[in-house]
């Protein structure tokens, strides 16, 4: 008996979709692009915005792209010099992969008094496949924080999201994003279309250059 549930646990574990890890380390998102957040000045926005190339945000109202300084409570002081998204009193931060799905991301991370933070990724269908609650303590600290992130078996994630009491997060990094065939469809169709024009452009320069006298 002990031998047959083992077998039916281990068949059910296989059958199982890929599970997200959650991570403390930004060394674990492979091939990473940054979003740092120093391009915007405090734009009140709820998007979506384009904070990256492929990468667009969206919040709940009067999220904050290029805010400058949080008062965190307990948790310190959150800025001094960088800038970074913050929510308002209580809010989510969201970031899409436009072009392709990504393998893992996360961000640097802190909220109001240490309030718990949830951390959710959602596939292709814009469903939740996994979701995390974390809680990070800076007491009075300085642009502290924590660095939280979900890491993935294979390249499914469309978005990630980030939601608490007074949230604040910098440095959104991910693994480049595979792009899909849809976003190769049109890379090629446009160097297409750059190609096409060139050669017009040559063929038009020939026939108008007058011919030499003989």
């Amino acid at each position: 008996m002990k031998l047959k549930a083992l077998f039916i646990a281990c068949t059910m574990s296989l059958a199982l979709p890929a599970h997200a890890a959650l991570t403390s380390r930004a060394t674990d998102i492979l091939d990473p692009q940054s979003i740092d957040f120093e391009n915007f000045d405090g734009l009140i926005t709820s998007g979506p915005e384009i904070v990256a190339p492929g990468v667009s945000f969206t919040g709940t109202p009067n999220s904050i792209l290029g805010a400058y300084i949080a008062d965190l409570g307990n948790n310190g002081i959150w800025g001094a010099g960088n800038h970074f998204a913050g929510t308002d009193i209580t809010g989510t931060l969201s970031f899409t992969f436009v072009t392709g799905l990504t393998q893992a991301v996360g961000a640097f991370l802190n909220s109001y008094n240490g309030s718990p933070v949830v951390i959710s990724v959602l596939g292709d269908n814009h469903q939740v496949i996994e979701s995390h609650t974390v809680s990070i303590d800076t007491p009075d600290g300085l642009n502290s924080g924590s660095f939280f992130g979900i890491t993935r078996t294979s390249a499914d994630i469309r978005s990630i999201s980030f939601s608490g009491q007074g949230l604040v997060a910098d440095d959104v990094t991910f693994t480049t994003p595979i792009p899909e065939p849809e976003a190769y469809a049109m890379l090629l169709a446009g160097l297409g279309l750059v190609g096409w024009t060139a050669r017009r452009r040559r063929t038009a320069i020939s026939r108008n250059k007058p011919e030499s006298a003989g």
